[in-house]
C-alpha cells in the first residue's frame, strides 16, 4: 500500500473492522479446534519468552508456567490499544513492547523462547524477520511457530493466488499464498518438529497451517545474516 492508502486504511477498515472485529472474525475457529492448537504450539515454551505480533492476545491464555518472563510485541497501534485492554487483568505480569518482527529492542542471544502465531505471513519479506528471532534467541533458544500456508494442494493453492489481492486488503496486507513451509526449511534454523495440519473451521483457502519448534544452532556464534526469501508465485506483496 502507498503511505496515503495505508493511512486511509488504517484510518478505516484497520481500526474498526479489522482490530475492532478480530477476535469476533476468529471466534469459530477459536472454538472448532484453534485455540486447542495455540495451546499445541505453546506447550514448549520456557524461560524469558517474546511473542511477535501478539495482536488481540489470544494465546495470552495458553502459556505455561515455565515461562519465568513474558513480552508482549505489537506493532499495529490498534492492535496495541486492543492488547492493551487485554493484559490490564491478565493475572501473571507482563512486559508489552511497541515493537515490529522485523527490528526487536532485545540484545543478541538473550531470549529463550521466540512466539509467533500468524506472522510470517503479513511481514513485508519473512527474511529479516526470521533473522531478527535468530539474532535475540541465545544459542539453543528456541522459535515456536503457528502458521497458515500455501496450501499443499495445488487445486486450492491457484485459489490462494487468485484471492491474494483481495485478501491482502481484507487481511491486514496478509500473504494466504507464502510458500512458509519452504522458508522455514531453507532458514538457519533446525526444524526440530513441523506439524502440517488445518485451521479447523476456515474456509479453504486458509485452512492450510503449520505448527512448529526451531532452534538456532547451539554452536551458532557468528552475527545473522538476513535470510534471502523469494516470492511466491502470485503473491501479492
Amino acid at each position: 500500500m502507498t503511505n496515503v492508502l495505508k493511512k486511509a486504511y488504517d484510518a478505516t477498515w484497520g481500526k474498526y473492522v479489522f482490530a475492532g472485529m478480530y477476535d469476533k472474525f476468529l471466534a469459530k475457529v477459536e472454538a472448532a479446534g484453534l485455540a486447542d492448537k495455540r495451546h499445541e504450539f505453546l506447550k514448549p515454551a520456557y524461560g524469558k519468552t517474546v511473542e511477535l505480533g501478539t495482536g488481540t492476545g489470544l494465546n495470552l491464555a495458553h502459556y505455561p508456567d515455565a515461562v519465568t518472563e513474558l513480552v508482549l510485541t505489537e506493532p499495529y497501534p490498534h492492535m496495541v490499544a486492543k492488547l492493551e485492554e487485554k493484559i490490564r487483568n491478565y493475572p501473571k505480569r507482563v512486559q508489552l513492547t511497541v515493537a515490529g518482527a522485523e527490528k526487536l529492542p532485545f540484545a543478541d542471544a538473550s531470549i529463550d523462547t521466540v512466539a509467533a502465531a500468524m506472522i510470517l505471513c503479513t511481514v513485508r519479506d519473512p527474511g529479516p524477520a526470521l533473522a531478527e528471532i535468530r539474532r535475540v534467541l541465545k544459542p539453543g533458544g528456541q522459535y515456536l511457530f503457528l502458521e497458515h500456508v500455501r496450501n499443499a494442494d495445488p487445486r486450492v493453492a491457484r485459489k490462494q493466488d487468485i484471492i491474494q489481492k483481495g485478501w491482502y486488503w481484507f487481511g491486514n496486507e496478509c500473504h494466504c499464498n507464502r510458500p512458509t513451509v519452504q522458508t522455514l526449511r531453507d532458514s538457519s534454523f533446525d526444524i526440530e518438529d513441523l506439524q502440517e495440519t488445518k485451521m479447523p473451521g476456515a474456509w479453504e483457502f486458509i485452512e492450510a497451517m503449520v505448527i512448529g519448534r526451531a532452534v538456532r544452532p547451539i554452536t551458532d556464534k557468528t552475527s545473522p545474516a538476513t535470510v534471502s526469501v523469494g516470492k511466491s508465485d502470485g503473491c501479492g506483496c
